[in-house]
């Protein structure tokens, strides 16, 4: 798929959108090649944490040009997009049993806990899928994690979590320094 800023995201696997393009010299002059932004979720009770911080991340960011911002609904649909070893992958999803809800972590990909490694509903697992991306040789220029710690009683049936204006800006101000880092 295309490269570009969708402040929306993409929508799930099989819809078939397309992102635009961004302008041809957006990425090159980079040394870290262009950011990728995926927020990991369902449509379902917590686990819809990475799907709202991808809407709301792109809405905030959309004037980024170097950015790349997609829902997916289980990690290996990053592979969907057209990444090169050059870029940079941030994946931000539900966590469970790291803090307090609401709670971010950060993490690169060696130090994801064990059980959120494992807490995946997406198929390939995040941990699997990330040692699949090292195998190829893609996102060289980093890979990083954000968790936000959903309801410790949130299931299927539960009301879709809410970002508040406390955590919006810890999410905004972390999204920010990858950025800027990269």
């Amino acid at each position: 798929m295309p490269r570009g800023n969708n402040p929306h995201g993409s929508e799930p696997r099989g819809t078939g959108q397309e992102m635009a393009a961004p302008p041809p010299d957006a990425t090159e002059s980079r040394p870290g090649g262009h950011a990728y932004l995926f927020g990991l979720g369902s449509p379902h009770g917590g686990d819809r944490l990475g799907w709202l911080a991808a809407e709301w991340l792109g809405d905030a960011l959309r004037e980024r040009d170097d950015l790349t911002v997609a829902r997916l609904d289980q990690p290996v649909d990053l592979f969907l997009h057209a990444v090169t070893p050059r870029d940079r992958l941030l994946l931000v999803d539900a966590m469970r049993g790291q803090g307090p809800p609401g709670t971010l972590k950060v993490f690169a990909p060696a130090e994801l806990p064990n059980a959120a490694a494992r807490l995946s509903s997406h198929g390939l697992d995040l941990a699997s899928t990330l040692a699949l991306v090292e195998a190829l040789g893609l996102f060289r220029a980093g890979i990083r994690i954000i968790g936000i710690e959903m309801p410790a009683a949130a299931g299927p049936e539960t009301p879709p979590p809410r970002l508040d204006a406390a955590q919006a800006r810890r999410l905004h101000a972390a999204v920010l320094g990858w950025l800027d880092a990269g």
